[in-house]
């Protein structure tokens, strides 16, 4: 596993011309990997390294069991989750509309989307700073129902970043580096 990131780090860091003739210089096996890199190849890499900044935050679950027995969505706070996610959007963006419309292209954006729809869900439940006034009203909403929704949202959470680690794991596949 260790071996493929390596891979992607290669090929991301390929990115200039200059670096990637050091990298030719020093290691000749890394060299054949650049040279044979498509540029699809180095934008994909690309976006897998945005996208796994973002699966190095998270908790992926073998099972909802599992993470009823641990009960964390996350490694990190929300507020650094969503600090990541605003801080790689719009270069992914940019990476994405770059790519031809393949597989690949359609699994970064399924890992991204899920990536995104976790973080609103977690939002719903996460602390707020800020207090709305209007929140403070009475409301003549059911308790229970409301109980019962929140209460949901941590597995809607976890199943969001499983489906996101699962399309960034079929990226990777698709672009050949496992």
């Amino acid at each position: 596993m260790s071996y493929v990131f390596l891979v992607l780090l290669i090929l991301v860091s390929s990115c200039t011309l200059v670096h990637a003739q050091t990298l030719a210089h020093h290691d000749r096996g890394n060299s054949r990997i650049i040279e044979d890199a498509t540029a699809d190849q180095v934008v994909g890499a690309r976006a897998i390294f945005l996208l796994k900044r973002l699966d190095d935050d998270v908790i992926v679950y073998d099972s909802l069991g599992d993470f009823e027995g641990s009960g964390l969505l996350a490694r990190v706070p929300f507020e650094t989750f969503q600090r990541d996610l605003l801080e790689i959007t719009p270069e992914l963006q940019k990476l994405l509309l770059n790519l031809p419309d393949t597989a690949l292209r359609a699994d970064l954006i399924n890992a991204f989307t899920s990536y995104r729809d976790g973080a609103d869900s977690w939002e719903k439940i996460s602390e707020r700073r800020v207090v709305y006034v209007c929140e403070l009203k009475s409301s003549e909403r059911d308790s229970t129902s409301d109980a019962a929704f929140v209460a949901g949202i941590p597995y809607t959470v976890v199943v969001h970043w499983q489906q996101a680690n699962k399309y960034l794991q079929r990226a990777v596949r698709d672009l050949g580096l496992k």
